[in-house]
């Protein structure tokens, strides 16, 4: 499925369907509303047939006729619109007192409807004394292991369907900007974690290195 469908699906689930029920719950029986009431109504419609429940319906038939046309566009692209893209793609974080969940998309994409090919990046700058130490590569995953001496740090990237936990129990936790999307950063005076998404993987950077290390080494990956 590509990305049109996967926005069609998205603004079906959200919009379309609740609308089309909540049209379905509205009674077409009139309602016992006061004369002056009516009246006034009347005054405010200029149509003594319609009921208000009547205009109500009519209302949301003209926004799911709205709605249908728009995803009938076919030049229309989440990426090409900004703005909804960002409904649905993002950096969004629930939190407790001990961690915070992370996750990239609001609406429910089957693993399947993902066909693009995964293309693999990895960060330029790696902080002093630290060397690849190994890396696991799979369809959809990359992990890179770097180590100095007794400090590790660990690079995975994944598919934006990735959901992630951190830690924030007794540390900072901050949101900064990994070259123009939003990142989640949590760190103590030993250790460092940072979550982003370039809106088409999920990245991960943990381990032995300073916060100042952590973003440059984040603004390093020639993501897409």
């Amino acid at each position: 499925m590509n990305e049109n469908e996967n926005f069609c699906k998205a603004i079906e689930q959200a919009v379309v369907l609740p609308c089309a029920k909540e049209m379905q719950l509205i009674s077409d029986e009139k309602c016992d509303f006061s004369s002056a009431y009516r009246r006034r109504i009347r005054r405010l419609t200029k149509d003594q047939d319609k009921t208000p429940h009547s205009l109500i319906k009519t209302t949301l038939q003209k926004m799911i006729f709205i709605i249908a046309a728009v995803l009938m566009i076919g030049s229309i692209t989440v990426a090409a619109v900004p703005p909804l893209r960002e409904w649905f793609v993002g950096l969004f974080t629930s939190s407790n007192d001990n961690n915070t969940d992370v996750w990239n998309v609001h609406v429910d994409i089957p693993a399947d409807d993902l066909t693009d090919a995964f293309v693999y990046c990895e960060p330029t700058y790696i902080p002093n004394g630290f060397a690849e130490q190994g890396r696991t590569q799979e369809e959809t995953m990359l992990i890179i292991d770097y180590s100095s001496n007794n400090e590790f740090i660990e690079y995975t990237q994944s598919s934006i369907l990735t959901n992630n936990q951190i830690d924030t129990q007794n540390r900072t936790t901050e949101k900064v900007s990994i070259n123009d999307n939003d990142a989640l950063l949590s760190y103590d005076a030993y250790t460092s974690t940072i979550v982003w998404t370039d809106g088409r993987y999920s990245y991960t950077i943990t381990g032995d290195l300073c916060k100042s290390d952590i973003i440059k080494m984040a603004d390093s990956v020639n993501s897409t």
